[in-house]
């Protein structure tokens, strides 16, 4: 302890930085101890590259808790996703094919004034045209989401579940259902919209009418007027104004209406309004082979197969839709296995008790925990040594001095007062004397008790936030 110490004060010092170190590591490993039992214990298995099998097998065993990192965290959707919109079959028919279309027109008169205004004969080829360009339309806007989406990336740092993986791609499919025939919709919408904005009058003559005004004998004003069709609908005011489409004689009145076919403003505008009913009827298409002296028959569209779309249902409701009865979507969740490839999954589980892991981190600990103590209770003793005989040295001096405020007090009294203050001094010094070690023993003993008081609160402490956590 110092050369300025002798032995027996040595020996005393020994004997409380043992008592002392006894005292705090047997406080220390408590502490420790509740607080390793208590703690929950995490526990991480890792495997190394396992295989689709094996982590199938991984997977129904831990669940949710394993986690897979991916060894390349970006990859295009067609590696492992396969799209197929079914289309109506009006759109795979021969009623949109353009050798078809030729076909049948042919044998009308190309002057298509020689038919009544009113006569669907005029609308039939632009009808068959416009049908034709809807369903291209809609199959090119389709592939077109489609490739958009399957060229695009998909990005995990970590491997999805197969149920997250496939919740995740039934989110995209919907979004490209939805976005796909609303931009469409739009798009076709603008165009009718300016086309009416600006009153641009039909070569079919079917939604303005060119009337000549005579000014005089010299002036001829030729003005514009709107057609008027059912319920007073004007072109003028709106482009959706239609009738029945009818199939009329030459020289004569009679009037043949064709079932779900609508003329009205513009072809394209009636045709909207239009349903299918005509091509799903053979009657309906035998008509319209008499009248336009085709050869061959017509074969309607089958009734058989099941379809999303009932016959009447509007050629506008079908654009909705892209003409798409349902979506065939297959997805292929071991290639994305393959494609993200995990280096390493693992499995974390909380324990909350371990008495293998309690006493494995006790003797961890206790080996450190001697060093430190080894060397700062002799170090705590010493310095509770220097505090003690500092108070001494302070009680010692207020000592003299009461004795010679004694003494003076005794040049005014007797020698016999004199002689019994003077004993009673003496036996005071000589009392302070022999109390000297009980008194450091009594501040040790404060010491140690504040301290085991310390370990005891934080261990209270450690408790307290555990449950409150809980």
């Amino acid at each position: 302890m110092g050369s300025d110490v002798d032995r027996i004060t040595a020996k005393r010092f020994d004997q409380w930085a043992t008592r002392l170190y006894v005292i705090l590591f047997i406080s220390a490993l408590t502490i420790l101890m509740f607080y390793t039992i208590i703690r929950p214990h995490t526990l991480t298995k890792n495997f190394d590259e396992p295989s689709f099998i094996f982590y199938n097998h991984l997977r129904k065993t831990y669940g949710d808790e394993l986690k897979c990192r991916c060894s390349k965290i970006a990859f295009t959707y067609n590696q492992f996703v396969e799209i197929e919109p079914i289309f109506h079959s009006v759109c795979t028919s021969e009623f949109v094919l353009e050798g078809w279309r030729l076909a049948l027109v042919k044998g009308l008169d190309p002057n298509l004034t020689v038919y009544e205004q009113k006569d669907y004969r005029q609308f039939l080829s632009a009808h068959l045209q416009y049908l034709q360009g809807l369903c291209q339309l809609s199959i090119q806007s389709v592939n077109n989401s489609i490739d958009e989406f399957l060229t695009s990336l998909l990005v995990t740092v970590e491997l999805l579940s197969e149920l997250n993986f496939e919740n995740r791609l039934n989110i995209l499919t919907e979004q490209i259902k939805i976005n796909a025939p609303i931009l469409f919709s739009r798009l076709l919408s603008s165009t009718q919209s300016i086309l009416h904005g600006n009153a641009i009058i039909s070569t079919y003559g079917t939604n303005f009418n060119y009337r000549i005004l005579a000014y005089g004998s010299r002036y001829v004003y030729a003005y514009t007027e709107a057609t008027i069709y059912d319920d007073e609908c004007s072109c003028g005011l709106s482009p959706n104004c239609t009738m029945q489409g009818t199939l009329i004689e030459r020289n004569s009145s009679r009037k043949i209406p064709l079932k779900g076919v609508r003329m009205g403003c513009t072809p394209s505008q009636s045709f909207l309004v239009s349903t299918l009913e005509c091509f799903y009827d053979q009657s309906c298409l035998d008509l319209i082979q008499h009248y336009t002296n085709y050869e061959n028959s017509l074969t309607p569209l089958s009734t058989t197969n099941l379809s999303h779309f009932s016959p009447n249902t509007t050629i506008g409701e079908l654009i909705n839709n892209l003409f798409i009865e349902q979506w065939s979507t297959q997805i292929n969740y071991s290639s994305y296995y393959q494609q993200c490839s995990p280096s390493i999954c693992s499995y974390t589980s909380i324990e909350k008790f371990n008495i293998f892991h309690t006493i494995t981190v006790i003797l961890g600990i206790q080996g450190g925990l001697t060093i430190v103590l080894k060397w700062i209770c002799p170090k705590l003793v010493r310095i509770g040594s220097k505090i003690y005989h500092h108070r001494k040295n302070q009680s010692n001096t207020v000592h003299p001095i009461n004795t010679n405020q004694v003494s003076s007090n005794a040049t005014y009294n007797t020698t016999i007062q004199n002689t019994t203050w003077n004993n009673k001094i003496t036996s005071m010094n000589i009392r302070l004397q022999n109390n000297v070690i009980p008194r450091g023993q009594s501040i040790f003993k404060m010491i140690f008790v504040i301290i085991l008081l310390i370990c005891i609160l934080v261990g209270a402490t450690v408790l307290s936030v555990y449950y409150a956590r809980q």
